[in-house]
């Protein structure tokens, strides 16, 4: 049997069964782990308060030597947030770990299997998951002591820091993934389309309280693979005793767990489909599906890819607008972003609108605007609105001067009529918003509905500048991406909005931003640009209207 390494870490979930949780402690007291946290969601009443506790005073009659941290709550979060919260707090504090929940039964070989394999791939970017679990009801996989698979099993897991830092329990990019039918084309997941389709749709709303399927979204939009024994190494005993949010009689409850005498490295890191199929038929008694020969492809591969193979399906126009009214000219760190826009998209039609060519437009096309446009306090509040009259009039992509442009948005686009860019959500948290949805780089066909009650809310109900008012706060509620958020949030017709997720078009914060180019750039910045299709730079020039309401940036 594979010895397990005491100083892997493990988290231990609990919350109100001290049947189940003897039972789990008594397998972590044999494995004796150097470092144990504990994490317990809190009473959900008056009378849950005793048995509880009870849990936790078992969960800490640790009698070996051991570091604990505990992280027990007073209030009831519920499983989403509980355990999703503790699991961060786990990752927080370690760079990887083994983690356990109330009811998931360990065999001894669990604790040195998962070791060795957070070992083994702790900087194999491939893998993302190891579970105990195997639910073949008897088949071996591969040629190893473990196979390969696309699903995410968490019945007794380990993972890292490098995975779950990612983490989103309501899974925001999944608009954008639905959008590119990822589920239509990957084999393991194809068949069973409406079953995950309805889940995740279910998590993203916030209308279930759990976790798991948003960690294994996570895993599917970066194609990173799950290790699975061979061997099963877990027995859930909690589905027939008073489950928080299992089913009882799951068809995989109370499978017996055995021993691992001994890790066999498979040959290959290739998923084994037939065994993710197996399993998911097993499980929602589905008919079995014969895979074909499509590959796995990573998120921002599989839209580069789509972009050229379902170009006729585009419906915004191929135009790229960028504004600057300085009659001077934008410096020279603008030109070199526009030029990105330039370079990856060759096929399209670049405009740029100076001071006469706006004025131009607005007195031919949009004369009746032209009175209002001019009566603004503020320079950037007119830069804001003549790029929604310029997207209403020709459609088409707008970008701002300071975003710069890594790949083609073509696949970001693709049979979506109006498109507009999320900031990052630490942006939001600063406003104490759920989210923003930017100006910055937005795109649409002519006359879309959001951008006509964009346009009549600026120049029918113009807001003057009250006295004492904060001026930045006047111009992002006027004009800004405060009110194209609060419009969004009432538009009647979200459905033909696309909201594209800003780890794709705007994956730095300012603090980033700032980082980047002083030359402090991480890993962590480097793999949001490495997944990112443009970059907001922040340059935030507009600020400086705010000392002088006169003031040309």
């Amino acid at each position: 049997m594979t010895k397990y390494n005491t100083d892997t870490p493990i988290l231990f979930l609990i919350f109100n069964r001290p049947g189940t949780t003897r039972q789990v402690f008594a397998q972590i007291r044999k494995a004796q782990p150097r470092r144990l946290y504990i994490a317990a969601d809190g009473p959900r009443s008056p009378d849950e308060e005793v048995i509880c506790q009870q849990v936790r005073d078992i969960a800490l009659s640790v009698d070996w030597e051991c570091d604990i941290q505990t992280l027990f709550r007073k209030e009831n979060l519920g499983c989403g947030k509980a355990i999703s919260q503790a699991v961060t707090w786990f990752f927080e504090n370690e760079p990887e770990g083994i983690i356990l929940e109330d009811d998931c039964l360990p065999s001894d070989s669990f604790f040195g299997f998962c070791s060795a394999m957070l070992e083994k791939y702790r900087d194999d970017s491939r893998v993302g998951h190891i579970s105990g679990g195997n639910y073949q009801k008897g088949l071996i996989r591969g040629d190893g002591s473990y196979y390969f698979s696309a699903l995410t099993h968490v019945w007794g897991w380990a993972g890292w820091r490098r995975v779950w830092k990612d983490y989103d329990l309501q899974m925001g990019s999944l608009p954008t993934f639905e959008k590119l039918k990822y589920l239509d084309i990957l084999p393991c997941h194809s068949p069973f389309k409406e079953y995950w389709t309805y889940f995740f749709r279910l998590y993203n709303s916030g209308k279930t309280d759990s976790w798991d399927f948003s960690y294994s979204y996570l895993n599917l939009v970066n194609s990173r693979l799950s290790v699975i024994s061979n061997i099963n190494l877990i027995t859930n005993i909690g589905c027939s005793q008073e489950p928080t949010h299992y089913i009882p009689d799951h068809p995989f409850a109370d499978i017996p767990s055995g021993e691992l005498d001994e890790i066999i490295h498979p040959s290959f890191v290739v998923c084994d489909i037939t065994a993710d199929l197996h399993s998911q038929h097993l499980e929602l008694k589905l008919p079995v599906y014969e895979p074909d020969n499509t590959d796995f492809l990573f998120m921002k591969d599989r839209l580069v890819y789509l972009s050229n193979k379902y170009d006729g399906f585009m419906k915004i126009p191929k135009i790229i607008h960028q504004i600057y009214e300085d009659p001077a000219g934008p410096p020279r760190m603008l030109l070199k972003s526009a030029e990105t826009w330039k370079k990856h998209h060759p096929g399209w039609e670049y405009r740029f609108w100076d001071r006469q060519s706006i004025d131009n437009f607005l007195l031919e096309i949009c004369p009746g605007y032209m009175e209002t446009y001019r009566s603004f306090p503020f320079n950037v509040q007119r830069w804001d609105a003549i790029r929604y009259l310029i997207l209403y009039q020709f459609g088409g992509l707008y970008a701002d001067m300071d975003y710069g442009c890594i790949e083609p948005l073509d696949g970001l686009l693709v049979d979506s009529s109006c498109c507009m860019g999320l900031e990052p959500q630490p942006n939001a948290a600063r406003f104490n918003m759920p989210h923003i949805v930017g100006n910055a780089l937005m795109a649409s066909v002519p006359e879309h509905p959001y951008f006509k009650n964009m346009i009549d809310d600026i120049f029918d109900h113009p807001e003057p500048l009250k006295e004492g008012q904060s001026k930045s706060r006047y111009i992002l509620d006027t004009t800004g991406p405060f009110m194209t958020t609060r419009m969004y949030d009432a538009f009647p017709e979200k459905e033909t909005v696309t909201l594209l997720p800003a780890e794709l078009i705007a994956p730095l914060t300012l603090k980033e931003v700032r980082q980047f180019f002083s030359g402090k750039e991480n890993k962590i910045i480097e793999e949001k640009m490495e997944k990112a299709f443009a970059v907001h730079y922040f340059f935030g020039s507009w600020t400086e209207q705010t000392k002088n309401k006169h003031a040309v940036a």
